[in-house]
């Protein structure tokens, strides 16, 4: 049944866009809240070019919309995706190249390094980012002065998170959750995101993909390293040795939602979580705060490294949503004028503040509209650091293994049965030559 409710869905949305592509000149989906940028860009496209631009707009489940799309070959010319499913639409020819027309796009050289090798596969350029989020610890400003922490808390290594964690246990016993950091599979990818990974790149350094789940080097998986063991070691302290965080709300229905009232709500010190949270922790509680307000409340600062002599300072990592032009589309070249169309600076650049994002683009950070935003223009530098998952095929599977071993150290498993676990895992999914141990 479940097959032919699939069939039917793609035959549904193919004959949807089959439809809409008979009329247009250039097709385009984008996910809604997006019109600000799009509309304006669409108007300049259409003027300039004289050819019809016709938008589908998806209001929700974006991803899955445009991988279904692709799957039943109904994708419209222009496509927005998240950034992380790069190598997986590359490997399926999904995804135009795109290394011709950046290498003749003088903007080009505007973007974040970073970002643009999170987009780029084997040195072809896939996709063009539209903005971008950055990791850190937050933490309730009052929380922690009550528990006795000198404000502005500036941990230097993880010993300096658990030990503010431990004073706000001790010294403000009501809040529930010392310190919140992504656990188990509920969450889904931000256990892997916000929480492992974060900690992973900054347990050793980079040398052999010591610090990393894959070695790009060598083209391997990484099953066993001292940076795994470490971070498990981490979630150990954090769950099991030190009781620094309930659990209940890994767990429950609105996992997002719930933890956001949570942190506005006082019930949480210090939480492992995105830049989206400034704004999202109080939309999801339904509180009207002013800029000012929200800063009283809440603050940020860098994940450090673990403290080891191979350990960067701080860690990051980025996700975010490209544009790209579909392999299968005939209009490549229409394609690649929109998609420089709708990424012109400066409507671009106001859009971007006014959505409180994380620019891709450095020009936009010198613009008026984005300076004047304290926030965006305070968390900018992160992006020159920061980096992707390992965007290979399978790392959904590796994610979900992350996921799992997290569980399995809550359930009581020790460190060296969790790796052994993971590593097993990693194995059967991808055969033994392509799985490495770091000693």
């Amino acid at each position: 049944m479940q097959k032919f409710r699939t069939m039917a869905l793609l035959a549904s949305v193919t004959l949807s866009v089959t439809a809409n592509a008979a009329y247009a000149d250039i097709s385009i989906t984008y996910p809604s809240g997006w019109e600000g940028l799009m509309e304006p860009a669409f108007k300049a496209f259409e003027e300039k070019t004289g050819e019809k631009v016709v938008a589908t707009v998806v209001p929700k489940d974006m991803d899955q919309r445009i991988t279904v799309d692709f799957a039943g070959g109904a994708s419209t010319d222009v496509i927005v995706y998240d950034s992380y499913r790069t190598a997986e639409y590359t490997e399926s020819e999904y995804l135009a190249d795109l290394t011709a027309y950046t290498q003749s796009w003088e903007d080009w050289s505007l973007y974040f390094g970073s970002l643009k090798s999170i987009s780029t596969i084997n040195n072809e350029v896939r996709g063009i980012p539209v903005y971008t989020d950055v990791r850190m610890l937050w933490y309730n400003r009052a929380v922690l002065k009550q528990a006795g922490i000198e404000l502005p808390w500036e941990p230097k290594n993880w010993t300096d998170i658990l030990d503010a964690a431990e004073k706000v246990k001790a010294n403000v016993p009501e809040v529930d959750y010392p310190i919140y950091f992504p656990v188990g599979t509920k969450l889904g990818e931000a256990t892997t995101m916000q929480g492992f990974y974060m900690a992973l790149l900054g347990a050793d350094g980079t040398e052999g993909g010591a610090n990393r789940l894959r070695d790009w080097e060598e083209g391997k998986w990484i099953g066993d390293s001292p940076a795994i063991r470490k971070v498990l070691g981490l979630y150990q302290d954090i769950f099991v040795n030190r009781e620094l965080s309930s659990r209940e709300l890994y767990y429950t229905p609105d996992v997002w939602g719930d933890m956001r009232r949570a942190f506005a709500g006082g019930e949480i010190g210090i939480m492992a979580n995105g830049s989206w949270e400034f704004g999202s922790v109080w939309r999801a509680a339904g509180i009207e705060k002013t800029e000012e307000e929200k800063s009283e409340f809440m603050a940020w600062t860098p994940f450090p490294g673990d403290g080891s002599a191979n350990a960067p300072e701080y860690s990051n990592i980025s996700g975010g949503w490209n544009l790209a032009v579909a392999a299968q589309s005939d209009k490549k070249d229409l394609g690649w004028q929109l998609i420089e169309t709708i990424l012109e600076a400066d409507s671009y650049a106001s859009w971007v503040a006014e959505q409180g994002r994380v620019s891709v683009r450095k020009d936009a950070l010198e613009t008026e509209a984005y300076k004047s935003d304290d926030y965006l223009a305070a968390i900018s530098p992160l992006v020159e650091k920061t980096t992707g998952r390992d965007t290979f095929p399978g790392y959904s599977s590796v994610s979900a293994f992350v996921q799992q071993a997290t569980t399995s150290i809550l359930e009581g498993s020790s460190v060296d049965e969790v790796v052994e676990e993971f590593n097993l895992n990693m194995v059967d999914e991808f055969g033994e030559e392509n799985v490495k141990t770091i000693d």
